[in-house]
């Protein structure tokens, strides 16, 4: 329909019945129902599934930004899903300024352009709205919250009206008739926003909601309120007055600073309470019937999706709309396999329909079902525990599955079978090395097995490293496979034993609904490998990771974790104590510097300090005041030592909060040791990561984080420390992979590879320190893609000084910029960088619009083959190292991996044995993973601690 106003209603034709609903939100008890009309904000939802979704940075394989789509398609389909609504349609601002432009031209002055991803985003959301069959309502010179205001008031007599929105203006609207439904903080989940919701979360009840605006104003809309007068003061004056008029009608009642605040905004109020008014008067040419879905365009629809590749929202369409996807069509004799791949599955059916799941709860039952494992090549193994704490975690029961559509749960709860028997009598089959283990996230499951006496091998096949190896930055649990490789909706835990206070204990869920979910895992599990595996047998690069890395590393890690590592507890708290002192005299001096006390840890009271007080010149701001970030300190240390004591006293509290003080409190009471998990599927890039605690982040250089060191020692006295340190093995990855003869006969000629460097770009023999230092900065950010800004940012030198260096770098070195460039060029090309082991890294932000974005993925590409390569290598040396100890017989133990860094303990008879295989063993890694015309060095060390080793 176009109607006079030039409204705009897209695919508001031809009618369909909706489908039924599976639930609607409550109304209240004797209210008479009425037809529902859901009222989408659009650009609102747009906004928060653009945000919402920005971190996983969704694209399609061209590069092509999908997120906000994703998001929106979603928490529409949502909509459709749980509350069938007889009426829907979404409103959009028109591109033209509005009538409040036209009254106060600062309106929404203050805001940013909308990102370049999301704007390209835009033509798709409208073109899937259409394709949904929904009206779409825009009026020029005025904004979706006004066309929605005036809808609701409309049709709030025929309809009860629900306004899908995250912004909290829309409260102002709300009624009896009229409520808003808000996107929770749950992805697709909606909170139900009445009068009494608005009155609790804002202190004034809708018809106070004007008011209550107009004396705060509104930030994001650049609109001025009453100067000092914030929500809470503004409910309370409202609570006391009842309305806005009243409350100027009592001015002599109020304090002195609220009277004056209030005389000032006298004369814009009315202005301001004009801007802050949702209209719901316009002439707006809509019948009940124009919002009446019409029926969806499913070969548009099902086009889109492929277009985009949103595969898990192409599985729900059919089953919310009630439409099925076109058949695969053909295109020039030949099929279209995207368009396949969308209609092969097109519902998430649930994880265990098709498939028989067997409650083992009675010795013969389980007696034959230890026939059957004892006769199987492979299967499928999960186990279900009371806690995350691999320690502390008793097994509720374990999970089999031998053939896809057949899994097992060996129940051991009050009706079931006996735990320690019955895991004794599993033991040789969970151990026998001939039989292969399939697992999600086995390392779990291999710790747990362990405080059962039970070595869990081999680990043949784990579906979420296979998912990470296929693609790292894709989401590898168990929920989100089963949806997008099988489309399986998998029973969740928070499902199985509930949520927060209500949550029950894992022996207190009923056997039968807790063999289903048990057996559900373990026969997703193996439905899975089938499919990661073929896709991994496509990419024989990527198979061989998993095969010779990522598999076999799992033990290890299984390994090292149970271990853990001895912390000298004592000397952390003469440490503490000795730190407090310098946090005592650091912030003396800073208050001192500053002429007054104040909360350093503040970043608000430590940018008055620095920018009002001190008059420092301000270099960036945050939505709530001046930044004060690390960055910026940095700059602002060049002119005022006050910020490098900030600086100072910041690294003192994060080192002192996170390792001093915190150390103690994680060593674990059954053991007495540190056990920090070794995450293996985090990194893009292939790096093992660290967590409770992040042991990564302790600082190498810095006293204090050598005195941390200092605290790591042996479990046994007698025993020593050895470290094991890569030497510069990025630098010789580098050097490898760019063919440069410079570099690598510097290499060869065991030289100091940054004096050798600042010989070259400084032309000369004579190397003074700072040259060394600068040509350090430039080895190692050259790695980086860094450019001259960033260089002088890192040197604290001109630009010119810094662009000088990297040219002459660049004319000395050719092949290494040459190899760097030549890396993003093909990865342009196939949409991906891979390691010199082949390990895959996809970035599509290369063909990203936006040059920002496009320039950090050209870092990330130059810079992952040499990182991961890296990470490839020192893995490849710790799976070796851990076969090569256990079958030499020896006492000694891995316990840490930190960076290029492996440090272990050793019995003092078995040291000079252990150094030579490590050493050996890591210099063999390299050369297995590619490094083979670089000489790679190993530095090793002993000590009765960390320090003294490394």
């Amino acid at each position: 329909m176009m109607g006079d106003n030039q409204i705009d209603l897209f695919g508001a034709s031809d009618p369909a019945p909706a489908t039924p609903a599976q639930k609607k939100p409550e109304r209240e008890t004797g209210e008479k129902k009425k037809p529902g009309l859901y009222l989408l904000d659009g650009m609102a939802m747009v906004y928060r599934a653009f945000y919402a979704l920005q971190q996983a940075r969704m694209r399609t394989r061209d590069g092509v930004p999908t997120g906000a789509v994703f998001g929106f398609a979603s928490s529409l389909l949502r909509i459709i899903e749980e509350y069938q609504p007889e009426y829907l349609a979404v409103a959009f601002d028109s591109p033209e300024k509005t009538f409040r432009h036209e009254k106060y031209e600062a309106y929404k002055a203050n805001r940013p352009a909308p990102p370049d991803d999301l704007i390209t985003q835009l033509a798709d959301i409208r073109e899937l709205i259409k394709a949904f069959g929904i009206p779409l309502v825009i009026m020029p010179g005025f904004e979706a919250d006004d066309l929605i205001g005036t809808a609701a008031r409309k049709f709030e007599d025929d309809c009860q009206v629900f306004i899908v929105t995250p912004d909290k203006d829309m409260s102002q609207l709300v009624h009896d008739g009229v409520r808003l439904l808000k996107p929770g903080k749950k992805q697709n989940e909606f909170e139900l926003v009445g009068s009494r919701e608005v009155a609790e979360q804002f202190g004034a009840p809708p018809e106070q909601f004007i008011d209550l605006l107009t004396l705060t104003g509104d930030t994001s809309d650049n609109i001025p309120g009453a100067k000092g007068i914030g929500p809470k003061t503004a409910s309370s004056l409202l609570e006391e007055y009842g309305s806005l008029d009243n409350i100027y009608a009592h001015l002599d009642d109020l304090k002195p600073r609220a009277r004056k605040s209030l005389e000032e905004f006298r004369e814009i109020m009315p202005l301001v309470r004009e801007l802050v008014t949702i209209r719901t008067d316009l002439d707006v040419p809509l019948t009940l019937d124009d919002l009446h879905s019409g029926k969806p365009d499913a070969d548009a629809l099902f086009a889109l999706l492929r277009r985009l590749e949103l595969k898990a929202i192409a599985a729900r369409v059919p089953a919310a709309l009630g439409i099925d996807p076109p058949a695969a069509t053909a295109t020039d004799g030949e099929s279209d396999p995207e368009a396949s791949e969308v209609s092969a599955e097109p519902t998430l059916i649930p994880a265990g329909e098709g498939s028989e799941y067997h409650l083992i709860d009675t010795e013969e039952a389980f007696g034959k079902l230890l026939e059957k494992l004892e006769q199987a090549d492979s299967f499928s193994v999960d186990t279900e525990t009371t806690s995350l704490d691999t320690f502390e975690a008793e097994l509720a029961g374990i999970s089999f599955s031998l053939e896809p559509g057949e899994a097992f749960f060996v129940y051991f709860g009050e009706t079931g079978l006996d735990a320690k028997t019955t895991v004794a009598k599993l033991k040789p089959l969970l151990e026998n090395p001939e039989i292969g283990k399939t697992g999600q996230n086995l390392k779990y499951d291999i710790l747990v097995l362990k405080n059962y006496g039970v070595e869990l091998q081999p680990v043949e096949f784990d579906t979420m490293l296979a998912s990470y190896v296929l693609d790292p930055e894709s989401r590898h649990n168990l929920d989100d496979m089963a949806a997008l490789h099988l489309s399986r909706q998998t029973v969740k835990y928070d499902e199985l034993v509930g949520t927060g206070k209500s949550a029950i204990g894992i022996f207190e869920v009923e056997p039968q609904k807790l063999s289903d979910y048990a057996c559900q895992d373990a026969d997703i599990t193996l439905k899975l490998r089938g499919e990661l595996a073929a896709k991994l047998e496509a990419t024989p690069e990527l198979l061989e990771v998993c095969r010779t890395l990522e598999f076999p590393l799992v033990r290890v890690l299984a390994d090292m974790e149970h271990q853990g590592v001895s912390i000298d507890t004592e000397h952390l708290a003469k440490l503490a104590v000795k730190v407090n002192e310098e946090l005592v005299g650091l912030t003396e001096r800073i208050h001192e510097a500053a002429g007054e006390t104040f909360n350093i840890d503040s970043p608000k009271q430590l940018g008055h300090i620095l920018f009002d007080v001190l008059k420092l010149p301000t270099k960036k701001a945050t939505k709530t005041g001046y930044s004060t970030n690390v960055q910026v300190l940095e700059e602002l240390a060049l002119l005022n030592p006050i910020a490098a004591e900030v600086l100072e006293y910041r690294s003192l509290q994060k080192l002192k909060g996170t390792y001093i003080e915190a150390l103690p409190k994680l060593l674990h009471a059954a053991t007495g040791r540190l056990h920090t998990s070794f995450n293996q599927s985090i990194t893009a890039t292939g790096r093992l990561s660290s967590s409770n605690p992040n042991l990564q982040n302790i600082p190498i250089r810095t006293d204090l984080g050598k005195e941390i060191r200092r605290a790591f020692i042996p479990s046994n006295p007698e025993n020593l420390l050895l470290s094991a340190d890569y030497s510069q093995i990025e630098l010789r990855v580098a050097a490898e992979l760019s063919g440069d003869p410079m570099l690598i006969e510097a290499f060869r000629n065991h030289e100091d590879i940054h004096a050798a460097t600042a010989r070259v770009i400084f032309d000369t023999d004579e190397v003074t320190s700072d040259m060394r230092r600068k040509a350090k900065e430039v080895n190692f950010g050259v790695l980086y893609g860094i450019q001259p800004f960033g260089l002088s940012q890192r040197l604290g030198i001109p630009q010119k000084e810094a662009k000088e260096i990297i040219d002459t770098y660049m004319a000395k070195y050719p092949g290494m910029f040459s190899a760097l460039q030549t890396t993003v060029e093909e990865a342009r090309k196939l949409g991906y960088v891979t390691t010199l082991m082949g390990r895959r890294r996809y970035v599509p932000d290369l063909n990203s619009p936006n040059g920002n974005i496009r320039k950090a993925a050209e870092r990330v590409t130059m810079n992952t083959p040499i990182q991961g390569t890296a990470a490839d290598i020192i893995k490849y040396a710790m799976c070796t190292i851990s076969r090569r100890l256990k079958e030499e017989r020896l006492n000694s133990v891995m316990l840490l991996q930190v960076h290029d860094e492996l440090l272990f303990e050793t019995p003092a008879d078995e040291q000079s044995r252990l150094t030579e295989l490590v050493e050996k063993c890591m210099v063999d890694a390299a050369s297995k993973c590619g490094v083979r015309n670089v000489p790679v060095e190993v530095e090793t060390g002993v000590g009765k601690n960390w320090l003294e080793a490394h």
